[in-house]
């Protein structure tokens, strides 16, 4: 079985983690010395699987290995459930790692659903917030993805691969304190609450803001702002069951323009 991992942490993003699941998903109850014979090659192979097991994400039982968690496919929802439907637009919240069949519905409709994220700095109240699918970590050809600054961070942070378009930010601004960048967007973003056209000097965050398209220039040195200022409030709901998660986020099908709250 191909297995999809969502909301990942530092050991479900190990490439080796990924290769044994799927291994244990095709031969279940495995013993330690089958592993040892399969994964040859994989060095501090004990204390790899040792790690897994503390963390909940492999059981041993009875000497046999098998995956410790519920690969979530169509047959665990109602019909009902997996309808394409739009629920009121929420941050909608799990903490854990949670894993889908690859090539479900569940998966299409998971990848294609909406989440909204809100960027914040501590020197000022300015919030920027945006909209981007759900799957835009791992994207597929025929689904692109909208690229977001918080997409771009996220990805920094975690050491998910950029885009082809993130690549030519990060030419830009490189791997940038995300509090140190926004406090300098966010405060030239504030001055469009007032003026619709700006006169400034170009610079890194000034061309990244352009290249984002929150920003136009319309002449020399002259800038439009691109997003509206709104007061929105979109609520936060927090799931502890995975499922639950699941059901609630394929629901979030509306794509709200990006916004800049005061």
């Amino acid at each position: 079985m191909n297995i999809k991992i969502y909301q990942e942490n530092r050991l479900t993003r190990q490439p080796f983690f990924k290769t044994l699941i799927t291994y244990l998903s095709e031969n279940n109850e495995v013993q330690l010395r089958t592993l040892h014979q399969e994964f040859s090659k994989e060095s501090h192979l004990d204390r790899k699987i040792e790690t897994y097991i503390d963390a909940g994400l492999i059981l041993r039982k009875n000497k046999r290995y098998s995956n410790a968690f519920h690969v979530f496919s169509d047959a665990d929802f109602e019909p009902k459930q997996i309808e394409i439907h739009t629920n009121t637009p929420q941050h909608l919240s799990y903490d854990h790692p949670f894993f889908v069949a690859k090539g479900s519905q569940i998966e299409r409709l998971l990848d294609a659903s909406q989440i909204y994220q809100t960027l914040s700095n501590d020197v000022n109240a300015i919030k920027l917030h945006e909209t981007t699918q759900f799957g835009f970590k791992t994207p597929e050809n025929n689904n692109p993805v909208k690229a977001t600054l918080a997409n771009y961070f996220i990805k920094l942070e975690e050491g998910v691969p950029l885009s082809a378009f993130e690549n030519e930010i990060y030419a830009r601004i490189g791997d940038v304190d995300p509090n140190y960048a926004l406090k300098y967007m966010t405060t030239f973003l504030l001055k469009f609450s007032n003026h619709s056209h700006i006169k400034a000097r170009t610079d890194i965050f000034i061309e990244t803001l352009e290249k984002y398209h929150y920003i136009e220039q319309i002449s020399e040195k002259e800038y439009c702002c691109k997003l509206k200022f709104s007061t929105l409030c979109l609520e936060t709901k927090h799931f502890d069951e995975a499922k639950d998660f699941i059901a609630a986020q394929i629901g979030q099908t509306q794509n709200l323009p990006d916004f800049i709250e005061i």
